[in-house]
């Protein structure tokens, strides 16, 4: 039993990945979710500890080489951590390349913590889980406020639509939980595919994205006792 007691649950990647997959992609998704593997075979929590460090910390490219040697250099006993510590040097790589693309220099970025609260819809918990809080003044000297989410999928790009979902949740996060820093301005609010090299921001219509999230949480929460 998990953090959530064994209620629906979801992350808000496979719940992107949900939308677009076929019915036998979405029962697996919903089998992943209520019997996740062990945190310790998540594969790549350092690449993004590292990216959100480099982000929040003046943007200095130090910092990237920094965690990428400290993985190179270190002797892992497990063949698992071995071939992870790759895995998420390689990540890096890929995001060095991709970083000054995204204009986020000039941004005010933090992080969100190890467990920023759930999202919720339809009687289901989104582990909506962003890395990096984003502020900008506008202006007129006003403060705006944003999120940033990394996905990592050498093998699972996200597709457009997929990334939109998600870019429609992350915003949905903030209105629901980051409005007291500010206005959420939507432009703040991105969605990073790290192996793919683009990034997604949320749409303008939003109201027929949220129908849909809304009636796939109500299709999981249905399923999940089947499980």
């Amino acid at each position: 039993m998990d953090g959530l007691n064994g209620l629906p649950h979801v992350s808000v990647s496979k719940l992107g990945r949900y939308l677009t997959g076929t019915p036998a992609l979405r029962k697996r998704l919903i089998h992943a979710q209520k019997h996740p593997p062990a945190p310790q075979y998540l594969r790549y929590p350092e690449a993004a500890q590292a990216i959100t460090d480099f982000l929040c910390r003046g943007q200095d490219e130090a910092t990237l080489r920094q965690h990428q040697h400290r993985m190179a250099t270190t002797v892992y006993e497990d063949p698992f951590e071995a071939h992870r510590a790759q895995l998420c040097i390689e990540a890096l790589e890929h995001y060095r390349a991709l970083h000054p693309h995204l204009g986020l220099h000039g941004l005010v970025a933090s992080e969100v913590g190890q467990e920023p609260p759930p999202l919720e819809m339809a009687g289901v918990s989104i582990r909506v889980w962003p890395q990096v809080v984003l502020q900008s003044v506008d202006r007129h000297g006003d403060n705006r406020v944003g999120v940033l989410k990394l996905y990592f999928s050498k093998h699972h790009p996200l597709e457009e639509r997929s990334g939109q979902y998600i870019a429609t949740l992350l915003q949905a996060f903030a209105e629901q939980h980051l409005s007291l820093l500010g206005p959420i301005e939507p432009r703040l609010v991105r969605v990073v595919d790290v192996f793919a090299g683009r990034e997604f921001l949320p749409p303008r219509a939003r109201s027929r994205r949220l129908q849909d999230l809304h009636l796939a949480c109500e299709e999981i929460a249905a399923r999940w006792p089947l499980q």
